[in-house]
């Protein structure tokens, strides 16, 4: 199936904006991903921490209730 002559504009015209999208694009500098990084490992390990905590203490808990 050939294609015509409006879907080969529409196929150019819509590259081309992805091309000036692109352009567009800053992207971050290796000190602010590793930051950014460091931030994500440190709320995560929060984060599990504090589930740890509030698991153990309802474990706890529920041990007192049940025995």
């Amino acid at each position: 199936m050939a294609k015509t002559t409006e879907q080969k504009q529409a196929k150019s015209s819509f590259m081309r904006g992805v091309r000036h999208e692109f352009k567009k694009i800053v992207w971050p500098s290796k000190k602010s991903v590793f930051y950014y990084s460091l931030a994500v490992v440190a709320i995560s390990i929060i984060s599990s921490t504090m589930i740890w905590g509030l698991d153990n203490v309802l474990k706890r808990l529920l041990g007192l209730i049940i025995h």
